[in-house]
C-alpha cells in the first residue's frame, strides 16, 4: 500500500513538473527587448514596417548602420552588404572593374581564383538566404489564417495583399541571385515547417528557374502599374518584367533551353510603359539620380548619407576603385 501511494505521489509530482515546464515555455519573454509575433503584429503599422525591412535588406546591414547590431553574426558587417557582395561576384569577377583595396581575398575575384571557403562568397550566400528567410516569415505572418485570427479587415487587409506581392518579388529576386551565382541551393518557402530539425531540400537550377518564373508571372498582373507615383524604392510591375527578362536571358544556362523570345516580350512591355534611356549617361550616377526614376531606372535600391549609412552599396562602389597612392579628391570622392 505504501509503495502504491509513493508511486502515485511521485507520478503526480512528475506530472506537476511537466505542466510547470510547459507553462514556462508558453510565457512571454521577460526581456522587454525580445518580441514575439503576437507583440509585433498587434500594431497595424508593423506590416508596412516589416516590408520596409525586406527592402532595407538590399541596402543596409543591420539596425544601426554603418556597423553595429548587424543582421548576420560571425562576419564583417560591411562585407555582407547585399549590393557590395553582388558587385564583387557579378562585376569584379569580370574585366569591368578592379578593386583597389587589399581586404582579405578580394583580389581573388579579379584573378578568378576564388574558392568555396572565401569569406566574400560566404557573405553573399548568407545575405541572400537571410533575405529569403525574412520574406518567408513575412508571408507566413500575413497568411489569410493569421490575418483572420488577428481580425485584420478593410483597407489594411487590402494593403497587406499588395505587400505580399512585393515580398514575393523580393524573394524571387534573391532566389534568382542564388540561382545565378550558386546554382543548386537549399529551397524553402513559407509553406515549409520551422524548427524541429527540418532540413530544406536542395533544388536544382532548372527547378528553381521554374519556381521564379511561375512566381513572377503570377504576381506581376496584380502589382502596381509601372511608374506609379509614390513607388520610388519599391517594386512595381515593370520591376517584375525586368526580372523575368533577366531570367529568360540566361535560360539556356539555367535549363538548357533558350528563351530569347520571352526576353523581347518583357523588355518590349517595359519600353511601351514609357521607360527611356537617360539622355546624359553620367546623370544616372549622380547623387540625385532619383530624378531618373521612372525614366531609365526601373527598380531603385535607395542610398543616402542619413538613412542608409553603410560600408557597402554605392559607398563601396565609388571608394572601391581608389587605393594605394591614388588621390581620392582627384577622383571626385
Amino acid at each position: 500500500m505504501k509503495k502504491s501511494l509513493y508511486l502515485i505521489v511521485l507520478l503526480a509530482g512528475f506530472s506537476f513538473l511537466l505542466s510547470s515546464c510547459m507553462d514556462d515555455l508558453n510565457t512571454r519573454p521577460l526581456d522587454d527587448r525580445e518580441l514575439t509575433a503576437a507583440d509585433v503584429f498587434d500594431d497595424p503599422a508593423s506590416y508596412q514596417q516589416f516590408l520596409a525591412k525586406l527592402y532595407a535588406g538590399l541596402s543596409v546591414t543591420g539596425q544601426q548602420g554603418p556597423s553595429g547590431m548587424g543582421d548576420l553574426a560571425g562576419i564583417d558587417e560591411g562585407f555582407s552588404q547585399y549590393l557590395r557582395a553582388m558587385f564583387l561576384h557579378q562585376v569584379v569577377s569580370t574585366d569591368e572593374a578592379v578593386i583597389g583595396w587589399n581586404d582579405q581575398t578580394i583580389h581573388d575575384f579579379s584573378h578568378q581564383d576564388w574558392t568555396s571557403t572565401d569569406v566574400f562568397v560566404a557573405a553573399f550566400y548568407y545575405r541572400i538566404f537571410y533575405q529569403i528567410a525574412l520574406a518567408n516569415e513575412f508571408l507566413r505572418e500575413t497568411s489569410d489564417a493569421n490575418l483572420d485570427r488577428r481580425g485584420v479587415t478593410g483597407q489594411l487587409r487590402t494593403d497587406i495583399q499588395g505587400y505580399r506581392l512585393e515580398a514575393r518579388f523580393l524573394r524571387a529576386l534573391s532566389y534568382w541571385h542564388a540561382l545565378d551565382v550558386f546554382g543548386n541551393v537549399p529551397f524553402v518557402t513559407e509553406n515549409d515547417p520551422m524548427g524541429g530539425g527540418f532540413l530544406p531540400r536542395q533544388i536544382n537550377r532548372a527547378e528553381l528557374f521554374t519556381f521564379i518564373e511561375s512566381e513572377l508571372r503570377e504576381i506581376y498582373p496584380q502589382m502596381a502599374a509601372p511608374r506609379s507615383p509614390g513607388f520610388y524604392g519599391r517594386a512595381d510591375r515593370a520591376a517584375a518584367w525586368m526580372l523575368l527578362a533577366k531570367l529568360y536571358l540566361n535560360a539556356q544556362v539555367y535549363t538548357g533551353q533558350a528563351r530569347f523570345t520571352e526576353v523581347i516580350t518583357y523588355t518590349t512591355n517595359i519600353i511601351n510603359a514609357g521607360y527611356t534611356l537617360e539622355p546624359n549617361f553620367l546623370h544616372v550616377f549622380n547623387a540625385d539620380n532619383h530624378l531618373s526614376h521612372g525614366t531609365e531606372i526601373i527598380f531603385t535600391v535607395p542610398f543616402d548619407g542619413v538613412h542608409t549609412s553603410t560600408w557597402g552599396g554605392t559607398t563601396f562602389i565609388i571608394r572601391g576603385g581608389t587605393g594605394g597612392s591614388m588621390d581620392p579628391i582627384a577622383r571626385g570622392v
